[in-house]
């Protein structure tokens, strides 16, 4: 992964939180980063545990939860959720994953949506969908559920897929940042 590529656009820039490839029947199971080449300033990722979050809910919002399903896109051309629209997202990779994931090795339950991918809540009304997203979004990016990671060249970080998000900060594009990443293939989520 990096901001520089022969005869390409800088890619850069915040990036909100995301689990890996929600957009696939089969999200990764797992991600790893090593860190090469970092900026001076920024760059950084941010983590965030996506068990306590739903744990730390209201009864009333966990029942609301039971059995919900989104809709998850991967927008080539605005990876923004407040501008996706049914005809623009046509053709771009989706998937329906549960709003509440069960792990499979630990049985626990943790929130499977992020600001960057999860589109809309099926068999919803678009307001209440969007009211229930963002009250969501905002509470799992609550900072006692983060994880600031600052990059140093050799760090090497790995982190489950199924209960963690990650968000990368913004940096200068004029400085360099290469990490290399790997991932493993997921199973289905329920």
């Amino acid at each position: 992964m990096s901001n520089f590529k022969e005869n390409a656009i800088l890619l850069g820039g915040e990036m909100w939180f995301h689990s890996d490839q929600c957009y696939f029947d089969l999200p990764v199971s797992a991600t790893s980063l090593y860190a090469i080449e970092l900026p001076s300033v920024g760059g950084q990722t941010l983590f965030c545990d996506c068990y306590k979050p739903y744990e730390d809910l209201p009864d009333d919002i966990k029942a609301k939860l039971v059995g919900r399903v989104v809709l998850n896109v991967y927008d080539y051309q605005s990876n923004n959720r407040y501008m996706k629209s049914t005809e623009r997202t046509k053709g771009a990779p989706s998937a329906v994953h549960p709003v509440v994931r069960t792990h499979p090795e630990t049985g626990r339950k943790s929130l499977f949506i992020n600001r960057l991918m999860t589109d809309y809540t099926l068999d919803m009304d678009t307001a209440e969908s969007t009211e229930l997203l963002e009250y969501l979004f905002d509470h799992i990016e609550q900072g006692e559920y983060i994880y600031d990671h600052t990059w140093q060249p050799g760090d090497l970080f790995v982190w489950d897929n199924r209960c963690t998000l990650h968000a990368r900060t913004d940096f200068d594009l004029n400085e360099r940042r290469l990490l290399r990443r790997y991932a493993l293939e997921g199973d289905r989520s329920v």
